[in-house]
């Protein structure tokens, strides 16, 4: 099995042949409003870490770690509620559509397929979207009852249920990391993929592996990251969100491929170089 490093330059030369895709990630990390806004609107020097699982398209917002006193909750967007409900479904639908043609559109490329990105969008944009929604299914909700419309008791209530979520958060993060690249790779959808991401993940071995090896990564580029972006905004989003686009193409890619190789169900993305199949581990070919 290759090692995470192996994998890691296989991904950045194949990103470097598919440079137009980075534009989608970049393009993403645009419309997170109120990230952008809370960078600009920050005055003083910040130093942080982020770490992160590749759920999702890579941007990067996931390797800045973001300005900030106590917990905050809201959508991203600061818009009346109104506006904000026209708004929010389109930002929604707009990412759902870019994520499925990227996904499609990577792993068509990994196994020979000849799907371009406006037939991925088509084949795939039902699960993507419910990939998409779920996160504001799930925490809006959540968030107006901790802090929209009083408190859950005393403050201390609060700190603890905020608590208690972390660990799911985390476990659920591990758990079904793998689902977009499975809905791709397999043309399944979002049910039958967070099935298989699961049973990969509680099988560890290698899926664990990797795991530890990306959250490994992103710690070590969030620490520069969050340090241009933030404490030198005029030029740091400018690099942050090229270059996070770039980075984020050759990790999805990485991960893509990685996924394939261990997945039993999946399609062969093609075989390593001999010096690169050692070891135990089982490589899907």
């Amino acid at each position: 099995m290759p090692s995470f490093t192996v994998r890691l330059a296989d991904g950045w030369q194949r990103a470097r042949e598919k440079l137009p895709l980075a534009l989608v990630p970049m393009l993403l990390a645009v419309t997170q409003t109120d990230s952008i806004r809370q960078i600009l609107t920050y005055d003083g020097i910040h130093i942080g870490i982020k770490f992160g699982v590749p759920a999702s398209f890579v941007t990067v917002w996931q390797f800045v770690s973001l300005p900030g006193s106590g917990v905050t909750a809201n959508v991203g967007l600061p818009l009346s509620a109104p506006f904000a409900m026209v708004v929010v479904p389109g930002v929604l639908l707009l990412r759902a559509g870019l994520s499925a043609g990227y996904f499609g559109t990577i792993a068509a490329e990994l196994l020979g397929r000849h799907e371009g990105f406006a037939m991925s969008v088509l084949a795939y944009f039902v699960p993507f979207l419910v990939i998409t929604a779920l996160p504001y299914v799930v925490l809006v909700p959540l968030a107006l009852g901790l802090f929209g419309f009083g408190s859950l008791g005393e403050g201390g209530a609060i700190v603890g249920a905020v608590l208690l979520l972390i660990p799911a958060f985390i476990a659920a993060g591990y758990l079904f990391w793998a689902t977009p690249y499975l809905i791709v790779l397999r043309r399944t959808g979002f049910v039958a993929a967070a099935r298989g991401s699961y049973q990969l993940a509680v099988n560890g071995g290698a899926y664990l592996a990797y795991t530890v090896g990306y959250l490994g990564l992103v710690l070590l580029v969030s620490a520069v990251a969050t340090a241009v972006v933030v404490n030198v905004p005029a030029v740091g989003l400018l690099i942050g969100i090229v270059g996070g686009g770039f980075l984020g193409l050759v990790l999805n890619i990485t991960t893509m491929r990685f996924v394939a190789d261990i997945d039993p169900q999946c399609p062969a993305a093609g075989e390593w170089p001999e010096q690169h199949r050692s070891g135990d581990s089982v490589v899907n070919t």
